[in-house]
């Protein structure tokens, strides 16, 4: 119960830090935030840039339909505000704490714009703009978001939402998304109460330590977990660890149908998450042996997102997740043999304390001068080659100012020395899966990117030998991945402990 209980106190804890200390009255009579207190872990997200490193999180929103890009923009001025983040920058208050504090001049025009100049764009004109956008920072005297309005060849639109990860993770992120949206076309441009934030309220409050005992024993466990990550070796030598350049990739697969990846869970008694690991795992092998790299020689080593926060308190925003130092088997040959191991690996993880102990160290490294922060990050970062994280998005489909929401991708930032990261999204019954990569560590991105998808195949054919299934698999798929494709199909949604 000790466990529990103090993760319970640590979440109330972070969720004073976010309450507003007072209001005051904007333009229209929206009400705003004067000023609140920053957590010291999202002020560390804040100070993580890094020369060839952007804490922002960079996502598509694809939409089926005509653009009303009016209507669009009253919907988002009306209902963004709602999250005093998005109007706040970071500041300082008293004895020099980071806070968050009202921009100047707040205008939604400056951070929701229609480029014309992109008009009719094709999906790799599309993805070019991103390679050359993402290694721009965001102004900070304005709040640190911003969605550029792209009309598409073919029809429909996208929003390019980029947006500082020190406002909020992947879970606060969905919520931000569905509070935007609709469930259908009906509504307007007022928003619905479900996923208002200021009508929401913070699950129930944890109940306190029985005894110092417990507290010693919990404390001494995430000590004991950042003695080990400190001790831990580097990760082995391969092209990942090159240095970083300037250069940015930003790839990804069709959509594949949830269902389907769910089967290859179920047949080895696995979660979705451990699949999505194996298979990343998989294509890290094989895209190092087609470089001439030796791959067998030590498992590569992954700093995977696992989330801490209670799902109702997503409205909150910020930051309440650990990473945790994972073992790919990319030392080993066999699909199903990868997933077993996977699934072994990510079994002792939760039953760790590890994702406690990187979450405190991010809280610590925000009391820290930036500079020691830095020197921090860069000797934990040097212990993994790749970032995974795994965001469950709206299980059903979404509605923007009259238009259908087709397809939400995200490309995860990495901080220190890393410069990949893969990220697996949901939505509608579908995953997205994306990888941001420095071509400095990767040259030929579109190539791993595609052995992601024949890892899937792989695990597929061989998990359905292994439990002797009969039932032959669709070919309608991603290059090299034998999964259905079918854009209507809906399935469960994955594991929610593990995303950020």
């Amino acid at each position: 119960m000790g466990r529990e209980d103090e993760q319970g106190r640590q979440g109330t804890q972070d969720t004073q830090d976010q309450r507003p200390s007072r209001t005051v009255s904007q333009g229209g009579g929206m009400e705003v935030q004067a000023q609140a207190q920053m957590s010291r872990r999202d002020f560390s997200w804040f100070r993580m840039d890094g020369r060839h490193n952007l804490m922002v999180i960079n996502s598509v929103l694809l939409f089926e339909g005509a653009l009303d890009f009016v209507r669009l923009r009253a919907t988002l001025a009306e209902r963004l505000p709602n999250y005093a983040r998005f109007t706040q920058v970071v500041g300082r208050g008293r004895w020099g704490r980071p806070v968050w504090q009202p921009a100047a001049d707040f205008n939604i025009d400056h951070h929701v714009q229609l480029d014309e100049s992109l008009a009719d764009l094709s999906p790799e004109a599309l993805q070019a703009f991103l390679a050359n956008e993402a290694p721009r920072a965001l102004p900070v005297e304005r709040p640190l978001w911003h969605m550029r309005v792209i009309r598409c060849a073919g029809g429909g639109f996208a929003i390019v939402f980029r947006l500082h990860h020190c406002i909020t993770d992947g879970l606060g992120l969905v919520h931000v998304l569905k509070h935007l949206t609709d469930d259908s076309m009906a509504l307007g441009q007022a928003p619905a109460l479900e996923w208002h934030p200021k009508h929401a309220r913070v699950s129930g409050a944890s109940r306190l330590l029985c005894s110092r005992l417990q507290r010693l024993l919990f404390w001494s466990r995430i000590t004991a977990q950042l003695l080990r990550l400190t001790c831990l070796i580097p990760d082995r030598r391969s092209s990942l660890k090159n240095p970083l350049g300037g250069e940015k990739a930003l790839v990804q697969l069709p959509p594949m149908n949830l269902n389907l990846v769910r089967s290859i869970a179920k047949r080895m008694d696995a979660t979705i998450n451990d699949v999505w690991v194996a298979a990343v795992a998989g294509a890290l092998r094989a895209y190092l042996q087609e470089q001439g790299e030796p791959a067998a020689r030590r498992a590569l080593r992954a700093a995977v997102t696992f989330n801490l926060r209670n799902k109702g308190d997503a409205f909150l925003l910020g930051n309440h997740f650990g990473l945790v130092a994972v073992d790919l088997p990319s030392d080993e040959a066999d699909a199903v043999s990868r997933l077993a191991q996977t699934r072994a690996h990510m079994n002792a993880i939760k039953a760790s304390h590890q994702p406690h102990a990187t979450m405190f160290f991010l809280t610590l490294t925000g009391f820290l001068p930036r500079w020691l922060q830095a020197v921090l990050l860069k000797v934990f970062t040097a212990k993994g080659s790749v970032v995974l994280t795994n965001v469950e998005g709206p299980p059903e489909p979404r509605y923007l100012a009259g238009a259908r929401l087709q397809d939400a991708r995200c490309w995860v930032p990495q901080a220190g020395t890393m410069g990949v990261g893969f990220a697996l999204m949901s939505y509608a019954g579908q995953i997205q899966i994306s990888m941001f990569a420095d071509r400095q560590q990767v040259r030929d991105p579109q190539r791993l990117m595609n052995l992601v998808g024949e890892a899937f195949t792989a695990l597929d054919l061989q998990t359905r030998l292994s439990s002797a299934e009969t039932e032959a698999p669709c070919t309608r798929c991603a290059p090299g991945l034998a999964l259905d494709l079918e854009p209507g199909a809906r399935g469960p949604t994955p594991q929610r402990r593990l995303n950020a």
